[in-house]
């Protein structure tokens, strides 16, 4: 059994995906195995992972035949590694040499379940702005948390971030963490999705300064990159995630301990979004209407306070908004009912004074209404069970069903 495994999913990932393999296949740490899974990818990324495979035995993959997330990718990684530790690498990364041996040597000094090591990293642009805030977030720093504190840690207090290729975690508890972990077909965010679990299965989480351990690759990601519409999409999907996560904690009687750890997500995600949406070139009627169904009515006040747009006298801010409403949302019935809303705080302005700006929050009250996180409809398990979307290597063992 071998001591490490390394997971690392991919999806058209070609250009990089050599580099990042033979950086794993070169540590001096050699008890390891790496589990790839390739999620869709139509760029001949398995042709390169059978040549592995015909010539590595510690190189392990599976083939999902349609692209059904990272998420799915890595569950279906764990379930099936045989270390003792686990490992997560991106396949536009690179792990630097000596990484595998200091990682597993901190988690035997410490037996903690998660130890976060430092990295470095190489840009692909020359954002100087971006990449100095990156920095900044990544920045290593000594530091340890336990039990029920570690969420907070990480999402209310931000003392450490929830990324997974920067630490090395005990197998078990990933282990424990995607048994729980509902399905979910997911694009962005899927790190902080695997880690609230995990942490939440956590006892102890150790951060210390060490040699780089890891290359991250900045600007190749989808998150560092200015989103396109199906991008954005995917970005609104991730509001489907809160109400899963609110399910498993109050399904365990965690939620009332946890309810500024959802919150604190909650808003990152939806500032996230409205981040993204100023940064589109042509906004289109599909783009604000999924904005509305995945994140609330509501969400169009922060674009229009992030635009500048209220600036304008408050009867004007009224009719922006009735007029995105009325082009951007296709349920009748829903902006009949904003509609009257938006004339009663017409009709209650008339009587206030011009200056006053107390009735900005009205309409935004009312566009609430027009959208909330919808439940996962069917699960991935489901979806998967249907119809066969695994295709795999001849070298695979049967895998477990997810």
């Amino acid at each position: 059994m071998p001591k490490l495994s390394i997971i690392i999913p991919i999806h058209n990932e070609k250009p990089s995906l050599r580099r990042c393999i033979d950086s794993i296949l070169s540590q001096t740490f050699k008890d390891l195995e790496i589990i790839c899974v390739d999620d869709g990818s139509s760029d001949g990324s398995a042709g390169m992972l059978q040549d592995y495979i015909d010539r590595e035995p510690r190189f392990h993959a599976t083939a999902f035949q349609r692209r059904l997330g990272t998420v799915l990718a890595r569950k279906l990684a764990l379930l099936d590694a045989r270390g003792e530790y686990i490992m997560f690498a991106d396949a536009d990364d690179m792990l630097l040499p000596g990484a595998c041996e200091t990682a597993v040597g901190l988690m035997k000094e410490t037996r903690a379940d998660i130890v976060q090591f430092s990295v470095d990293f190489e840009a692909e642009r020359r954002d100087g702005d971006a990449l100095d805030k990156f920095l900044r977030v990544f920045r290593s720093r000594e530091m340890e948390s336990h039990g029920t504190n570690i969420l907070y840690d990480c999402f209310v207090n931000h003392r450490f971030v929830h990324n997974l290729w920067n630490k090395i975690y005990r197998a078990e508890i990933c282990k424990k963490a995607v048994e729980a972990m509902p399905d979910i077909q997911l694009h962005l965010y899927t790190d902080l999705y695997l880690s609230f679990f995990i942490l939440f299965f956590a006892e102890s989480y150790r951060s210390l300064k060490t040699k780089p351990c890891y290359r991250y690759h900045f600007g190749g990601g989808v998150s560092t990159k200015t989103p396109d519409a199906e991008q954005f999409r995917n970005l609104c999907e991730v509001s489907k995630t809160l109400p899963l996560m609110e399910k498993f904690l109050r399904d365990r009687n965690a939620y009332e301990t946890n309810v500024s750890v959802l919150d604190a997500i909650h808003s990152t995600l939806r500032q996230d979004m409205v981040n993204k949406l100023l940064t589109i070139p042509n906004l289109t009627r599909e783009i604000i209407s999924a904005a509305i169904e995945s994140w609330g009515g509501d969400i169009i006040f922060d674009f229009l306070s992030e635009t500048g747009m209220f600036k304008y006298p408050c009867e004007s801010r009224l009719s922006i908004v009735s007029n995105l409403i009325d082009q951007y949302k296709a349920d009748r019935r829903e902006i009949a009912k904003l509609q009257s809303d938006l004339a009663e705080a017409q009709a209650k302005m008339r009587k206030m004074s011009p200056r006053s700006s107390q009735v900005l929050r009205s309409p935004a009250r009312a566009t609430s209404r027009l959208g909330h996180p919808s439940p996962v409809s069917s699960t991935i398990k489901q979806e998967i069970t249907s119809s066969p979307q695994r295709v795999q290597f001849r070298f695979v063992q049967k895998l477990p069903k997810i």
